[in-house]
Protein backbone atom coordinates (compact mmCIF):
# COMPACT_ATOMS: atom_id res chain seq x y z
CA UNK A 1 0.00 0.00 0.00
CA UNK A 2 1.37 3.21 -0.91
CA UNK A 3 1.67 6.20 1.72
CA UNK A 4 -0.36 8.84 1.44
CA UNK A 5 0.42 12.41 -0.16
CA UNK A 6 2.38 15.01 1.84
CA UNK A 7 0.57 17.72 3.70
CA UNK A 8 2.38 20.59 1.86
CA UNK A 9 1.02 19.27 -0.85
CA UNK A 10 -2.51 18.99 0.31
CA UNK A 11 -1.99 22.71 1.95
CA UNK A 12 -0.57 23.90 -1.52
CA UNK A 13 -3.72 22.57 -3.70
CA UNK A 14 -6.19 24.02 -0.92
CA UNK A 15 -4.63 27.27 -0.92
CA UNK A 16 -5.10 27.82 -4.84
CA UNK A 17 -8.86 26.48 -4.12
CA UNK A 18 -9.17 29.22 -1.61
CA UNK A 19 -7.32 31.65 -4.15
CA UNK A 20 -10.71 30.59 -6.42
CA UNK A 21 -9.20 28.19 -8.46
CA UNK A 22 -11.70 25.25 -9.30
CA UNK A 23 -11.16 22.27 -7.77
CA UNK A 24 -10.36 20.79 -11.48
CA UNK A 25 -7.82 23.30 -12.41
CA UNK A 26 -5.86 22.37 -8.99
CA UNK A 27 -5.89 19.35 -9.15
CA UNK A 28 -3.94 19.93 -12.70
CA UNK A 29 -0.98 22.10 -11.74
CA UNK A 30 -0.73 19.96 -8.66
CA UNK A 31 -0.75 16.57 -10.64
CA UNK A 32 -3.38 15.08 -8.86
CA UNK A 33 -6.50 13.54 -9.63
CA UNK A 34 -9.60 15.84 -9.60
CA UNK A 35 -11.64 13.39 -6.89
CA UNK A 36 -8.65 13.49 -4.87
CA UNK A 37 -8.86 17.68 -4.90
CA UNK A 38 -12.69 16.92 -4.54
CA UNK A 39 -12.23 14.99 -1.31
CA UNK A 40 -9.79 16.99 0.12
CA UNK A 41 -11.82 19.87 0.29
CA UNK A 42 -14.78 17.89 1.50
CA UNK A 43 -12.49 16.47 4.26
CA UNK A 44 -11.57 20.15 5.22
CA UNK A 45 -15.34 21.42 5.16
CA UNK A 46 -15.93 18.88 7.38
CA UNK A 47 -13.16 18.36 9.98
CA UNK A 48 -11.09 21.81 9.22
CA UNK A 49 -8.05 20.29 8.20
CA UNK A 50 -6.76 17.64 5.15
CA UNK A 51 -4.63 15.49 7.36
CA UNK A 52 -3.73 12.21 5.41
CA UNK A 53 -6.42 8.98 7.16
CA UNK A 54 -5.15 6.22 8.64
CA UNK A 55 -4.16 3.74 6.14
CA UNK A 56 -4.85 -0.33 5.78
CA UNK A 57 -5.62 -2.13 9.42
CA UNK A 58 -8.96 -3.88 10.11
CA UNK A 59 -11.46 -1.36 9.75
CA UNK A 60 -14.48 -3.03 10.36
CA UNK A 61 -13.74 -4.83 13.42
CA UNK A 62 -15.70 -2.70 15.45
CA UNK A 63 -19.15 -3.71 13.46
CA UNK A 64 -18.21 -7.20 14.17
CA UNK A 65 -17.15 -6.47 17.78
CA UNK A 66 -20.81 -5.49 18.33
CA UNK A 67 -21.82 -9.07 17.90
CA UNK A 68 -19.23 -10.73 19.57
CA UNK A 69 -21.93 -12.76 21.87
CA UNK A 70 -23.96 -13.79 19.21
CA UNK A 71 -21.26 -14.75 17.03
CA UNK A 72 -19.17 -16.51 19.98
CA UNK A 73 -22.68 -18.19 20.67
CA UNK A 74 -22.39 -19.52 17.31
CA UNK A 75 -19.47 -21.00 17.53
CA UNK A 76 -20.18 -22.45 21.20
CA UNK A 77 -23.35 -24.43 19.64
CA UNK A 78 -21.42 -25.62 16.11
CA UNK A 79 -17.44 -25.55 16.92
CA UNK A 80 -16.67 -26.64 13.28
CA UNK A 81 -19.18 -23.81 11.67
CA UNK A 82 -17.54 -21.88 8.48
CA UNK A 83 -16.66 -18.79 7.87
CA UNK A 84 -18.72 -19.39 4.73
CA UNK A 85 -21.86 -20.20 7.15
CA UNK A 86 -20.99 -17.53 9.62
CA UNK A 87 -20.63 -14.88 7.39
CA UNK A 88 -24.18 -15.88 5.70
CA UNK A 89 -25.81 -15.63 9.24
CA UNK A 90 -24.45 -12.25 10.04
CA UNK A 91 -25.52 -11.06 6.55
CA UNK A 92 -29.16 -12.12 7.22
CA UNK A 93 -29.09 -9.90 10.00
CA UNK A 94 -28.28 -7.19 8.28
CA UNK A 95 -24.56 -6.87 8.84
CA UNK A 96 -21.99 -7.87 5.97
CA UNK A 97 -18.41 -8.64 6.18
CA UNK A 98 -15.49 -10.47 4.74
CA UNK A 99 -14.22 -13.85 5.67
CA UNK A 100 -11.44 -12.50 6.46
CA UNK A 101 -12.95 -9.84 8.72
CA UNK A 102 -14.16 -12.86 10.66
CA UNK A 103 -10.74 -14.65 10.54
CA UNK A 104 -8.96 -11.61 12.43
CA UNK A 105 -11.86 -11.69 15.07
CA UNK A 106 -11.52 -15.38 15.73
CA UNK A 107 -7.47 -14.83 16.19
CA UNK A 108 -7.92 -11.79 18.14
CA UNK A 109 -10.01 -14.17 20.78
CA UNK A 110 -7.05 -16.41 20.43
CA UNK A 111 -9.67 -19.48 18.56
CA UNK A 112 -7.67 -20.92 16.10
CA UNK A 113 -9.09 -23.90 13.42
CA UNK A 114 -7.84 -27.07 13.99
CA UNK A 115 -8.50 -30.51 13.39
CA UNK A 116 -11.95 -31.84 15.60
CA UNK A 117 -11.35 -34.38 18.21
CA UNK A 118 -14.91 -35.85 18.62
CA UNK A 119 -15.77 -38.72 21.00
CA UNK A 120 -18.31 -41.22 20.83
CA UNK A 121 -21.94 -39.76 21.33
CA UNK A 122 -22.54 -42.74 23.73
CA UNK A 123 -19.90 -40.90 26.16
CA UNK A 124 -22.56 -38.40 27.18
CA UNK A 125 -25.21 -41.03 28.30
CA UNK A 126 -25.48 -40.61 31.82
CA UNK A 127 -25.18 -44.08 32.60
CA UNK A 128 -22.07 -44.22 30.65
CA UNK A 129 -20.97 -41.03 32.39
CA UNK A 130 -21.38 -42.11 35.76
CA UNK A 131 -19.49 -45.12 35.26
CA UNK A 132 -16.73 -42.88 33.46
CA UNK A 133 -16.44 -40.49 36.66
CA UNK A 134 -16.41 -43.31 38.64
CA UNK A 135 -12.92 -44.93 36.90
CA UNK A 136 -10.95 -41.39 38.19
CA UNK A 137 -12.55 -41.41 41.63
CA UNK A 138 -10.69 -45.17 42.12
CA UNK A 139 -7.28 -44.09 40.60
CA UNK A 140 -5.70 -43.07 43.88
CA UNK A 141 -5.98 -46.69 44.46
CA UNK A 142 -4.19 -47.17 41.13
CA UNK A 143 -0.18 -47.00 41.69
CA UNK A 144 1.14 -46.20 38.08
CA UNK A 145 3.70 -48.74 38.11
CA UNK A 146 1.83 -51.50 38.49
CA UNK A 147 -0.41 -50.87 36.20
CA UNK A 148 -0.50 -52.57 32.90
CA UNK A 149 -3.03 -51.57 29.56
CA UNK A 150 -3.74 -53.98 26.11
CA UNK A 151 -4.99 -53.62 23.46
CA UNK A 152 -4.98 -54.59 20.08
CA UNK A 153 -4.42 -52.69 16.81
CA UNK A 154 -4.33 -53.86 13.12
CA UNK A 155 -1.62 -53.09 10.70
CA UNK A 156 -1.68 -53.97 7.03
CA UNK A 157 0.74 -53.99 4.30
CA UNK A 158 -0.41 -51.44 2.38
CA UNK A 159 0.18 -48.82 5.02
CA UNK A 160 1.65 -45.75 3.68
CA UNK A 161 1.27 -41.55 4.35
CA UNK A 162 -1.40 -40.16 2.72
CA UNK A 163 -0.09 -36.60 2.13
CA UNK A 164 3.00 -34.97 0.43
CA UNK A 165 4.71 -32.39 -1.82
CA UNK A 166 4.16 -31.18 -5.49
CA UNK A 167 4.91 -28.46 -7.20
CA UNK A 168 2.48 -26.17 -8.34
CA UNK A 169 -0.76 -27.68 -8.60
CA UNK A 170 0.60 -31.00 -10.17
CA UNK A 171 -1.19 -33.92 -7.85
CA UNK A 172 0.99 -35.46 -5.35
CA UNK A 173 1.09 -39.45 -6.69
CA UNK A 174 3.52 -41.87 -6.20
CA UNK A 175 3.61 -45.89 -6.62
CA UNK A 176 1.98 -47.72 -3.59
CA UNK A 177 0.40 -51.25 -2.92
CA UNK A 178 -3.51 -50.48 -2.56
CA UNK A 179 -4.78 -54.20 -3.88
CA UNK A 180 -4.06 -57.75 -2.50
CA UNK A 181 -3.15 -55.84 1.01
CA UNK A 182 -2.97 -58.26 3.95
CA UNK A 183 -4.47 -57.08 7.50
CA UNK A 184 -2.86 -58.41 10.19
CA UNK A 185 -3.52 -58.01 14.69
CA UNK A 186 -1.24 -56.18 17.12
CA UNK A 187 -2.26 -57.39 20.47
CA UNK A 188 0.49 -55.51 23.19
CA UNK A 189 0.66 -54.39 26.66
CA UNK A 190 2.08 -51.06 27.30
CA UNK A 191 3.58 -50.05 30.91
CA UNK A 192 5.28 -46.88 32.09
CA UNK A 193 7.94 -48.37 31.38
CA UNK A 194 7.44 -49.57 28.11
CA UNK A 195 5.65 -51.30 25.00
CA UNK A 196 5.51 -55.57 26.51
CA UNK A 197 4.36 -58.54 25.79
CA UNK A 198 3.57 -58.07 21.82
CA UNK A 199 2.01 -60.61 19.82
CA UNK A 200 1.05 -59.94 15.90
CA UNK A 201 -1.10 -62.93 13.97
CA UNK A 202 -2.63 -63.24 10.78
CA UNK A 203 -6.07 -61.73 10.29
CA UNK A 204 -8.86 -60.44 12.86
CA UNK A 205 -8.23 -61.72 16.68
CA UNK A 206 -10.94 -63.68 18.49
CA UNK A 207 -11.84 -64.86 21.92
CA UNK A 208 -9.54 -68.29 21.74
CA UNK A 209 -6.92 -66.65 20.21
CA UNK A 210 -6.56 -63.59 22.73
CA UNK A 211 -7.32 -66.50 25.38
CA UNK A 212 -4.28 -67.98 23.78
CA UNK A 213 -2.15 -64.30 24.05
CA UNK A 214 -3.06 -64.52 27.54
CA UNK A 215 -1.78 -67.45 28.64
CA UNK A 216 1.55 -67.85 26.43
CA UNK A 217 2.72 -64.12 26.05
CA UNK A 218 1.02 -62.10 28.40
CA UNK A 219 0.93 -63.97 31.62
CA UNK A 220 4.58 -64.80 31.67
CA UNK A 221 5.18 -61.22 31.53
CA UNK A 222 3.34 -60.48 34.61
CA UNK A 223 4.41 -59.28 38.33
CA UNK A 224 1.91 -60.38 41.05
CA UNK A 225 0.62 -56.96 42.08
CA UNK A 226 0.65 -55.43 38.78
CA UNK A 227 -3.28 -54.69 37.73
CA UNK A 228 -4.01 -55.17 34.11
CA UNK A 229 -6.47 -52.69 32.01
CA UNK A 230 -8.75 -53.49 28.86
CA UNK A 231 -11.32 -52.51 26.83
CA UNK A 232 -14.85 -54.47 27.45
CA UNK A 233 -14.46 -56.43 24.20
CA UNK A 234 -16.53 -59.58 24.40
CA UNK A 235 -12.90 -61.72 23.97
CA UNK A 236 -11.53 -59.95 27.01
CA UNK A 237 -14.34 -60.80 29.16
CA UNK A 238 -13.95 -64.86 28.75
CA UNK A 239 -13.70 -66.27 32.46
CA UNK A 240 -10.43 -68.01 31.46
CA UNK A 241 -9.13 -64.73 30.91
CA UNK A 242 -9.91 -63.71 34.50
CA UNK A 243 -8.67 -66.78 35.81
CA UNK A 244 -5.18 -66.61 34.11
CA UNK A 245 -4.31 -63.07 35.08
CA UNK A 246 -5.05 -63.84 38.64
CA UNK A 247 -3.10 -67.12 38.96
CA UNK A 248 -0.30 -64.86 37.50
CA UNK A 249 -1.21 -62.91 40.78
CA UNK A 250 -2.39 -60.02 38.97
CA UNK A 251 -5.57 -57.88 39.12
CA UNK A 252 -8.17 -57.57 36.02
CA UNK A 253 -9.85 -54.43 35.36
CA UNK A 254 -12.32 -52.88 32.63
CA UNK A 255 -12.27 -49.73 31.23
CA UNK A 256 -15.78 -48.24 31.25
CA UNK A 257 -17.80 -48.37 27.71
CA UNK A 258 -16.96 -46.19 24.98
CA UNK A 259 -13.60 -45.02 27.03
CA UNK A 260 -10.75 -45.14 24.62
CA UNK A 261 -8.93 -41.63 25.66
CA UNK A 262 -8.77 -43.68 29.13
CA UNK A 263 -6.53 -45.71 27.54
CA UNK A 264 -2.69 -44.77 26.86
CA UNK A 265 -1.74 -47.09 24.50
CA UNK A 266 -3.72 -46.04 22.03
CA UNK A 267 -1.84 -43.34 22.11
CA UNK A 268 0.82 -45.33 21.72
CA UNK A 269 -0.39 -46.95 18.67
CA UNK A 270 -0.88 -43.81 16.81
CA UNK A 271 2.70 -43.21 16.81
CA UNK A 272 3.97 -47.04 15.85
CA UNK A 273 1.34 -46.25 12.71
CA UNK A 274 2.74 -43.10 11.79
CA UNK A 275 5.81 -45.05 12.10
CA UNK A 276 4.71 -48.01 9.83
CA UNK A 277 3.34 -45.73 7.63
CA UNK A 278 6.66 -43.90 6.91
CA UNK A 279 8.42 -47.64 6.35
CA UNK A 280 5.45 -48.45 3.84
CA UNK A 281 6.70 -52.25 4.38
CA UNK A 282 5.00 -54.74 1.94
CA UNK A 283 5.26 -58.30 3.23
CA UNK A 284 3.73 -60.13 6.06
CA UNK A 285 7.06 -60.93 7.44
CA UNK A 286 8.81 -57.63 6.97
CA UNK A 287 5.61 -55.97 8.44
CA UNK A 288 5.95 -58.17 11.62
CA UNK A 289 9.32 -57.80 11.74
CA UNK A 290 9.41 -54.09 11.71
CA UNK A 291 6.72 -54.06 14.39
CA UNK A 292 9.10 -55.85 16.33
CA UNK A 293 11.75 -52.96 16.08
CA UNK A 294 9.76 -49.75 16.53
CA UNK A 295 8.03 -51.52 19.95
CA UNK A 296 11.55 -50.69 21.15
CA UNK A 297 11.74 -46.97 20.31
CA UNK A 298 9.17 -46.68 23.27
CA UNK A 299 11.32 -45.22 26.22
CA UNK A 300 10.34 -44.57 29.53
CA UNK A 301 9.94 -41.08 28.98
CA UNK A 302 7.22 -41.14 26.52
CA UNK A 303 5.05 -43.89 27.99
CA UNK A 304 5.11 -41.67 31.28
CA UNK A 305 4.03 -38.97 29.22
CA UNK A 306 1.14 -41.26 27.64
CA UNK A 307 -0.01 -42.29 31.28
CA UNK A 308 -0.30 -38.79 32.42
CA UNK A 309 -2.19 -37.62 29.12
CA UNK A 310 -4.53 -39.93 30.35
CA UNK A 311 -5.04 -39.35 33.71
CA UNK A 312 -2.88 -41.57 35.42
CA UNK A 313 -0.07 -39.50 37.09
CA UNK A 314 3.38 -41.04 36.77
CA UNK A 315 4.46 -38.83 40.32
Amino acid sequence: MGQPLSIDLRTRLLAAIDAGMSCRAAAARFGVAPSTAIRWQAQRLVTGNAVPKRQGGDMRSHRVEERREEILALWEARKDITLDELREHLAGIGLTVANSTLHRFFVRHSITRKKETGHAVEQDRPDVLKQRRAWFDSQLDLNPDRLVFIDETWTATNMARSHGRSPGANACGWASRTAHRKTTTLVAGLRKSGMVAPMVLDGPINGEWFEAYVAQVLAPDLRRGDIVIMDNLSSHKRASVRELVEAAGATLLFLPPYSPDFNPIEKAFARLKAMLRKAAERTVQGLWELIGKLLDFFQPAECANYFSSCGYDPD
